[in-house]
């Protein structure tokens, strides 16, 4: 990706692998989703890589609704500051079901 992919409506957005995997990867350039507005997030099936922000290497969220990520491998991701994986602020849960994370920090 070369910028992050982003909801900004009151709506539950998935993203799903079809069964023959699907990798999102930030190529460390750039987080994967920004999330604000009340939009919720679901992320299944995925591999998330190398995703790099300043908060949330992989998903920021601010007034956003909830976010999980389900059977998915998460891998290499950064923040500068807070939310290696998943910054969220004045939003709803955050869950990681089912899932590998690694090397995230």
């Amino acid at each position: 990706l070369s910028s992050q992919i982003s909801c900004g409506s009151n709506i539950k957005v998935t993203v799903a692998s079809s069964g023959e995997g699907a990798t999102l990867d930030g190529q460390g350039e750039t987080g994967l989703f920004y999330l604000s507005g009340g939009c919720s997030l679901t992320l299944r099936g995925l591999t998330l890589i190398n995703g790099k922000a300043v908060n949330g290497g992989i998903v920021f969220a601010a007034g956003a609704g909830d976010i999980e990520i389900i059977e998915s491998t998460v891998r290499d991701c950064s923040a500068v500051y807070d939310g290696g994986v998943v910054y969220a602020r004045d939003s709803g849960a955050v869950s990681i079901i089912s899932s590998t994370v690694s090397g995230c920090s």
